[in-house]
């Protein structure tokens, strides 16, 4: 070894040791890790710690929990809880060990999708447009602007028909009784007959020969009434219908 290698004193520097960061926050729930501390393993964030909460908070807290910071690290959108465990360690306390996963993330449809989807629900039949309301626009979402004659839209749970172009929608004018003139209830098909009358309904347009039911009542139309109709079967027996005796 040569003496300018025997002569070199070497200075090392003190090595600080961080401890891992054990208390943290989950939204407002205070939790303490322990063992392993956080991992994130195969796409599954793991955490096992101590609270004084019970199961359902802490389920409800990692739920809402958008992001999760540990170790100058983020983990963002591990919100599905896969696994939520507990166990009595030798002091009797509980441990809970908890696995989160992402959502998966739905397919953006491409343009040409999107335009087929939206065509296949355009001529949709209103008999199976009744068994998947939920996709169709709500009502709230035209307000301030235009709706065109036969487009069909949500509002309260009910499909509703337009009956003509409507200019700009106004908020004081949903879908009711009181504007039968520009909006139609859309109600699960009946054939007309004896066997399977109409249920009837106020702003429903009638029509000759039909069978309608009210209060468990068949009556019989006698005449179209060409526009909704206001008032109850019962009450425009005479006019536009005729009680069928049971």
């Amino acid at each position: 070894m040569s003496e300018e290698l025997k002569n070199t004193e070497l200075v090392e520097e003190p090595i600080e040791l961080e401890e891992p960061v054990k208390d943290m926050k989950i939204g407002d729930l205070d939790i303490t890790l322990c063992n392993e501390l956080l991992q994130l393993i195969n796409d599954e964030l793991n955490l096992t710690f101590t609270t004084e909460a019970g199961m359902d908070n802490i389920k409800s807290a990692f739920e809402a929990c958008a992001s999760i910071e540990y170790a100058e690290k983020t983990y963002e959108g591990y919100q599905i809880v896969k696994e939520l465990q507990y166990k009595l360690d030798n002091k009797n306390q509980d441990i809970y060990h908890i696995v989160l996963v992402k959502a998966e993330e739905e397919a953006e449809l491409t343009e040409d999708q999107n335009f087929a989807l939206n065509l296949a629900v355009m001529n949709m039949s209103d008999t199976n447009a009744l068994k998947c309301i939920s996709i169709f626009p709500t009502w709230e979402s035209y307000i301030g602007k235009k709706l065109s004659e036969g487009i069909r839209v949500q509002h309260k749970g009910e499909l509703w028909k337009v009956r003509q172009d409507i200019a700009t929608v106004l908020e004081n004018q949903a879908p009711s009784i009181e504007t039968v003139a520009l909006y139609e209830r859309i109600d699960e098909e009946h054939e007309g007959t004896l066997e399977d009358p109409i249920p009837y309904a106020k702003t429903m347009t009638v029509h000759n020969g039909k069978y309608y039911v009210e209060d468990g009542i068949i009556y019989k139309c006698v005449r179209d009434s060409g526009q909704p109709l206001y008032a109850t079967c019962a009450s425009l027996v005479g006019n536009y219908f005729e009680k069928v005796e049971g």
